[in-house]
């Protein structure tokens, strides 16, 4: 009886042991992921506020649940999000925008937007290097309008006090779709409207036209700079029922160094290289952004539009999303 107590005993004090060694086991493994992501590289740069990969595939599919991300809600909530799942069992976001959806007055134009956007929650984000990627789809049946339809952007917002401004870079649709247009505002003063005269200074700006089936650029324009037509850019025009990959990459700063590169299927499409913050006013917070945003003019329906998504990430250096896109 004494035996078989102290055999019990030794037996608890080994599992004990076991366990002991086990747990320790993956606090090493997790002090050497630590090590990988915070010494495995080094950085002139602060880091992204935003460091994950969501691919839909924990999602049950239907109406979305998540609390990863917020809405542009003025009175839709979560309808035009839900989750989809391909015939090969991969799922993604469907996002939808319908006539009357998430309405907002234009300025003081005859003209309203609506919309459909989804972001991450908005964080301090000045003075550091962000790289986003996506996976976009514009359905078999999808179809485009003779307006803006905007499906991604980054913008820096300010303080209440200080104005509203505009999106630093943003992908639209033009023409039916004939028109792809890159750009966005790097500062200005949001407390006033500005003519376009000043807002042409802060403006960084490309555009692109279909033809014969591949994007060619037409003009960019930096900054002060005037609109540059000597350029040369092509990318690959992705047809509907396809799947294509964007990759941007932001410095957002108020130094010389910053930069905003935008690849569409590893294809460079614009590369800005200089000051990419210059707003008067108090910085608050960044927004990314990605979904439907589209003109219309009031007393006009467009038909209900829907793009997919997937493979949404955003990470600190070229380098590591390069290695989640493959």
């Amino acid at each position: 009886m004494i035996f078989r107590e102290r055999e019990n005993d030794i037996d608890f004090q080994l599992h004990q042991i076991s366990r002991f060694f086990s747990d320790m086991k993956k606090l090493v493994y997790l002090f050497l992921i630590l090590i990988c992501f915070t010494t495995g590289n080094s950085y002139s740069k602060g880091r992204s506020p935003w460091n994950f990969f969501e691919d839909f595939e924990n999602e049950k599919v239907g109406r979305l649940r998540t609390n990863k991300f917020t809405t542009n809600n003025k009175g839709t909530g979560r309808k035009p999000f839900k989750i989809r799942k391909d015939p090969d069992g991969n799922q993604y976001l469907e996002v939808t925008v319908k006539d009357g959806w998430n309405v907002d007055q234009k300025g003081r134009e005859k003209e309203t937007t609506e919309r459909a956007e989804f972001q991450v929650k908005p964080k301090k984000a000045l003075g550091k290097e962000i790289w986003i990627s996506f996976k976009k789809r514009l359905p078999e049946d999808f179809t485009h309008i003779d307006d803006r339809v905007l499906f991604f952007q980054f913008k820096n917002t300010m303080h209440i006090d200080d104005g509203k401004n505009g999106p630093l870079i943003g992908l639209r649709y033009y023409k039916n779709g004939n028109r792809l247009k890159i750009g966005g505002q790097t500062g200005g003063n949001a407390r006033r409207s500005m003519s376009q005269k000043e807002k042409d200074l802060y403006r960084i700006d490309t555009k692109y036209k279909n033809y014969e089936g591949n994007w060619v650029q037409r003009w960019e324009k930096y900054r002060s700079e005037s609109k540059d037509r000597d350029v040369d850019g092509t990318a690959s025009f992705t047809p509907l029922g396809e799947w294509s990959t964007y990759k941007i990459g932001i410095y957002n700063t108020r130094d010389n160094d910053g930069f905003v590169r935008v690849y569409k299927d590893g294809e460079l499409m614009f590369d800005y290289n200089g000051v990419t913050y210059d707003w008067r006013g108090k910085y608050n917070r960044s927004h990314i952004r990605i979904g439907l945003y589209r003109d219309r003019v009031v007393g006009v329906s467009y038909p209900d539009q829907t793009i997919h998504f997937d493979d949404f990430i955003v990470v600190s250096d070229e380098k590591t999303l390069d290695s989640y896109i493959k």
